[in-house]
């Protein structure tokens, strides 16, 4: 019987794989449609979307250089060599689409850009125009709203370079309305996407830091990173090349934008702190500190007009470098010494950070600016999960310690009250404890059938050990009787279930402890007591408790016979299965005798 039940529940494990196995398929190839959806143009029959490009003026292009040198036929974008101070201008001929409701777009690299048209001045964007006064210009996207006159006409745009901006010519492009603003949307949108997706999950993760804060270990470090994931989000938004359709002024938003990338630094400074178990504090707070006194200098240089943010940033990258180099060793360091264990989730994430950190840095001294942030974003949303399984890793675990020691602490307290109720009954001596043995056993043999692991079979025992606790209230006349009690006596014997399970009202970190110690002496025909409770309305572990104590009553030396011969046990068990034990079970312990794994 129950090499067939084992070859069922093999069968379905089987097809419980299989269903898993298929599950994940399914979400494959739906993952796939979403890309196939994204990335693959409509159908005939499908809904238009319209068209929302922006058209390119990219050729025809005549560059005038400082020194009066002309290039002809010039295509952007491109890079053209000028000093900072210089000016070069750039002329075509507008195209003759050009209608009323058209906007022309141009992107100034930190760059003075005047553009003419037909001769006349229509916009001037640069540093003179600032509030705030700066040495250059702020990089933004430059806008010119156009006329129906204007096809066809002649197109000068000058361009002052700065010591950063070079001579980097951006594209040029037009459309009607806001369909200039398409493409940069569209080239710009995984990067304000990460922004805003990093912003978010930093605010909603200080929120849950206020929830938890009181249940987690080393909360703190959810909300280190939270406030790091919201200072990048916002600098990331404040450095976007669409930034205008957030932030009404550039300049403004500049000096917020460097301010942020400028607290980085410490603020990852009191992450890394916490998530490594506060080891390296003090260099942490050197870093962090060193950053801020640079913030303090760049803004004295900033706004007394020495030099701008642009121009000290580099010293600002150093700390934040010196910040990863920090990360890097201390956690190579805790590797070595294994107290990585400690954090080994959170320290992936941390890696990533490193390399995201050092890609920002290198992109952007390649002139990439288009993306400074994404890496950074990327990686502080890896962070997050990491940190987030790290911390839930670690309140769960520090919880099963808890509660480990709880278990012992109850265990051995009650152990010793068993130990002490076996000493009060002298012919039983150590029953409780061949109780609790017998019941290990049993339970081992049907592990498989209900489940049971390793700590199963350890809370077993423990319980067998428990199971009369409540003779503890029985008073010594009846429990140490010579003759047959009477029926008032033994009505008074049998309230030990309900007085044990009195006792262990407030013991609840031992599952079925009260329900084996209530119940095991029920019987599978209900006629037991206290409760008449019937088959498998009897909880299992009581079940297995009924035919250990049984079992051990009839091979111990009673106070009303001596034990019974093997022989009369097992007729004993074979005659009440079915009525007073589970016969699955029964069966079980008749098979353990019959391989002389019980002995009595």
């Amino acid at each position: 019987m129950d090499m067939d039940r084992k070859i069922v529940e093999q069968r379905i494990n089987r097809i419980d794989t299989i269903l898993k196995s298929a599950y994940t398929i399914v979400l494959c190839i739906a993952a796939m449609m979403f890309v196939y959806a994204v990335r693959v143009g409509g159908v005939e029959g499908e809904a238009h979307i319209g068209d929302f490009d922006a058209k390119e003026i990219a050729y025809g292009w005549t560059l005038t250089q400082p020194d009066g040198t002309v290039t002809e036929d010039i295509s952007l974008p491109t890079i053209v060599q000028a000093e900072e101070g210089s000016k070069f201008r750039i002329s075509n001929t507008l195209p003759s689409d050009i209608k009323e409701g058209m906007h022309m777009c141009i992107r100034s690299v930190r760059q003075d850009i005047t553009i003419y048209i037909d001769g006349e001045q229509r916009v001037y964007y640069g540093k003179n125009g600032f509030e705030v006064k700066h040495k250059s210009a702020i990089s933004a996207l430059v806008l010119i709203d156009l006329r129906d006159e204007d096809a066809g006409k002649r197109i000068d745009i000058d361009i002052e370079p700065n010591s950063f901006g070079s001579g980097k010519i951006s594209e040029v492009t037009y459309a009607y309305g806001n369909n200039v603003w398409f493409p940069y949307i569209k080239d710009n949108l995984v990067l304000v996407m990460t922004a805003i997706i990093t912003t978010i999950a930093g605010l909603a993760s200080i929120i849950v830091y206020f929830f938890v804060r009181r249940r987690v270990k080393s909360p703190k470090a959810l909300l280190y990173l939270a406030q790091l994931m919201v200072v990048t989000g916002l600098w990331v938004l404040c450095e976007s090349p669409i930034r205008q359709l957030i932030f009404l002024s550039p300049s403004r938003t500049n000096v917020f934008s460097f301010i942020l990338v400028s607290i980085l630094a410490p603020f990852g400074g009191m992450f890394f702190n916490e998530i490594q178990g506060r080891k390296y504090g003090l260099v942490y707070m050197i870093i962090g500190g060193l950053a801020l006194v640079q913030l303090s200098i760049n803004s004295i240089f900033n706004f007394t007009g020495i030099a701008d943010y642009y121009d000290t940033l580099s010293y600002i990258h150093i700390w934040s470098g010196l910040m990863m180099v920090w990360v890097f060793i201390s956690t190579i360091r805790d590797i070595a010494s294994g107290r990585i264990k400690e954090y080994k989730i959170a320290s992936i994430g941390m890696l990533v950070i490193v390399v995201a950190v050092f890609m920002e840095i290198y992109r952007f001294y390649q002139g990439s600016v288009r993306t400074t942030g994404v890496y950074v974003g990327f990686g502080l949303l890896v962070m997050l999960a990491c940190t987030i399984l790290q911390l839930a890793t670690n309140t769960l675990r520090d919880m099963d310690d808890r509660r480990v020691q709880m278990e012992k602490m109850t265990q051995s307290t009650f152990t010793t009250i068993a130990s002490t109720l076996d000493a009060k009954d002298e012919y039983t001596g150590e029953h409780s404890t061949r109780v609790g043995q017998y019941a290990r056993m049993i339970a081992d043999k049907v592990a498989l059938r209900y489940g049971f692991d390793l700590s199963d079979l350890d809370r077993i025992e423990y319980i067998g050990k428990m199971h009369d606790i409540g003779k503890i209230g029985v008073p010594d006349r009846v429990l140490n009787k010579n003759d047959k009690l009477t029926d008032a006596e033994f009505e008074l014997m049998k309230k030990h279930t309900v007085v044990g399970d009195s006792i262990l009202t407030d013991i609840d970190n031992v599952p079925g402890l009260r329900e084996g110690v209530r119940h095991h002496h029920e019987r599978w025909d209900g006629k037991g007591y206290p409760d008449g409770l019937k088959g498998t309305e009897i909880p299992t572990i009581a079940r297995i408790l009924c035919l250990a104590d049984c079992y051990d009553a009839m091979t111990s030396d009673r106070i009303y016979r001596k034990r019974l011969p093997k022989e009369k046990v097992y007729e004993e068990i074979e005659n009440n299965k079915g009525t007073q034990f589970d016969p699955e079970l029964a069966e079980v312990v008749l098979r353990m005798m019959r391989n002389g794994e019980l002995e009595g």
